[in-house]
C-alpha cells in the first residue's frame, strides 16, 4: 500500500514537472527575439512614425516630427519673430499678456487678475494678516482637509 501510494505520488510529481516545462518552452518569445523581431521590421518599414519606406495603410500620408523639420523652409529666427509678434498680440492663449477668451483658458492667469484688481498690496497683507490671526488660513495639509467652522 506504501509503495503504492510512493509510486502514485512520484508519477503525479513527474506529471507535473513535466507539463511546466512544456509550458515554459512554449511560453512568450524572449526579450532579445522581440528586440530583434522589431529591429527587422523597423529595417522593412513596418512601423509607422520611423521614417521608413512601405508603412502600412493607416499610417499613410503622415511625416514624422523628424521628416517635419527637415523639410521646413523657415528658419529658426523667423519662427521666433512670428511667435514672440503672436504672443505680443495675445494670438496665444494660456500666456496672460492679452485678452483670451475665458473658454481657451478656463481662467485668468495671475498676471490678468492682479492688473484688474481693485485691492491695493496693503490691504491684501492686512486682509492676509488678520485671517492668519484669526485662524481661517490651514496651516498644515490636515487643517486643509477638514477647516475650521
Amino acid at each position: 500500500m506504501k509503495k503504492t501510494l510512493s509510486s502514485l505520488t512520484v508519477a503525479v510529481i513527474a506529471a507535473f514537472a513535466a507539463q511546466g516545462a512544456m509550458a515554459q518552452a512554449a511560453s512568450a518569445p524572449t526579450r532579445a527575439e522581440v528586440k530583434k523581431e522589431t529591429a527587422a521590421a523597423n529595417k522593412a518599414g513596418q512601423i509607422p512614425g520611423t521614417g521608413t519606406a512601405n508603412v502600412p495603410d493607416a499610417a499613410a500620408g503622415q511625416q514624422s516630427p523628424k521628416e517635419k523639420a527637415a523639410t521646413s523652409t523657415t528658419t529658426r529666427d523667423d519662427r521666433k519673430k512670428s511667435t514672440a509678434a503672436a504672443n505680443k498680440a495675445g494670438d496665444i492663449p494660456g500666456t496672460g499678456t492679452a485678452n483670451v477668451p475665458a473658454a481657451a483658458t478656463g481662467q485668468q492667469s495671475p498676471a490678468q487678475a492682479a492688473a484688474t484688481s481693485t485691492t491695493t498690496r496693503d490691504d491684501r497683507k492686512a486682509a492676509t494678516a488678520a485671517a492668519n490671526k484669526a485662524g481661517t488660513i490651514p496651516q498644515t495639509e490636515a487643517q486643509m482637509q477638514s477647516p475650521k467652522k
